[in-house]
C-alpha cells in the first residue's frame, strides 16, 4: 500500500463529502463533488485514492472513504451502512438473518449480509473482504414493513420492522438460520410483538406457508394471542414443511396443515436451555 498522500483535489473531494456526512459514493457524486474536473479526470483520482488506502472500492463505480488513521488492508466498514450503496435506485432493505441481528434477536454470529431487493441484482451474491452480501428477491406485494432503525449513536439503517422480519422468516426459514433460530426469536420477543400488525402482515404478504408454520410456532411456544384464531382461519388443507431447510420426514400435523419434520422437544431445548 502507497502512502496516504492527500492531493489538493483529494482533499476536495473527501471534504466535500465528509461535509455531507456520507461515507460512501458513487461516479456520479464523485463529478458533482469535482465540477471543474472531466470524467476521466475523476475516476483516474478516484483510482489512485484507492491505491493509495485513502478510498475503498465497494464495487464498480461505488467507493467507501476509509478514515485517515485506519489501516486500509485491513479496514471493514459496518455492514449495515454500506447495504443502500450496493443497490443504488432498487428499492430495498436489510432483512433475514441480518434483520434479526439489528433487533438483537440472534444467537449464531452473522456471516453475511443479507439485502431484500425489489427486481433481481446479479450477481445474487457478492463478496467484499471476503464478507458476502447477498440480495433476496421479494415480489411488490411482499415489499412493506421496512423502517429505519438505529444501528449505532449516529446512523439509521432501513431494515423490516420486527414483525415484518418473523413473516419473511417464516416464508424463506433458510434464509434466517431455519425454524429454531426464528422460534427462539419469536420467544424471546414475545411481549414486544404487536401481534395484531403481525396478522395484518400475515394476511398481506399471502403466503400459506407463513400463516401455517407462525400459527403453528405460536401455539407450539404457548403464547398467549388472539390471533391464532384468525390464523386458522385463514389456512388451507394442503401440507407446507415446517423447516425448509430438513428432509421432509416426519408426522404431519392436521390442525395446521404442517409437515413436522423437526422434532418440538428439539425447538423447546434449544429455547429453554
Amino acid at each position: 500500500m502507497e502512502n496516504k498522500y492527500i492531493s489538493t483535489q483529494s482533499n476536495k473531494l473527501l471534504s466535500w463529502f465528509n461535509g455531507q456526512n456520507r461515507i460512501c459514493f458513487d461516479y456520479s457524486s464523485a463529478y458533482k463533488a469535482l465540477p471543474n474536473s472531466n470524467a476521466s479526470t475523476v475516476r483516474e483520482l478516484l483510482s489512485d485514492m484507492t491505491k493509495r488506502g485513502l478510498l475503498m472500492r465497494l464495487k464498480e463505480g461505488v467507493f467507501c472513504i476509509i478514515p485517515y488513521e485506519a489501516n486500509a488492508e485491513t479496514f471493514m466498514p459496518d455492514w449495515h451502512l454500506i447495504a443502500e450503496h450496493l443497490v443504488q435506485d432498487t428499492k430495498y432493505y436489510i432483512g433475514y438473518y441480518s434483520a434479526l441481528q439489528i433487533h438483537d434477536l440472534i444467537t449464531q454470529p452473522s456471516l453475511k449480509e443479507q439485502i431484500v431487493v425489489s427486481k433481481q441484482i446479479r450477481p445474487a451474491e457478492i463478496s467484499i473482504k471476503s464478507v458476502p452480501f447477498q440480495f433476496i428477491y421479494h415480489n411488490e406485494k411482499h415489499f412493506f414493513g421496512a423502517k429505519k432503525i438505529w444501528v449505532d449513536s449516529f446512523n439509521k439503517v432501513l431494515c423490516s420492522d420486527l414483525e415484518k422480519t418473523f413473516i419473511d422468516c417464516l416464508f424463506k426459514p433458510e434464509y434466517a438460520g431455519g425454524i429454531v433460530e426464528i422460534a427462539k426469536a419469536i420467544y424471546s420477543s414475545k411481549e414486544k410483538i404487536k401481534y395484531s400488525t403481525l396478522l395484518e402482515y400475515a394476511k398481506k404478504f399471502d403466503s400459506q406457508a407463513v400463516i401455517k408454520r407462525l400459527g403453528f410456532l405460536l401455539e407450539m411456544l404457548e403464547i398467549d394471542t388472539d390471533i391464532i384464531d384468525d390464523l386458522q382461519k385463514l389456512k388451507t388443507a394442503s401440507y407446507v414443511v415446517l423447516d425448509t431447510e430438513l428432509p421432509k420426514v416426519g408426522k404431519r400435523i392436521s390442525r395446521w396443515s404442517i409437515h413436522q419434520n423437526l422434532e418440538i422437544e428439539t425447538i423447546k431445548s434449544a429455547i429453554y436451555t
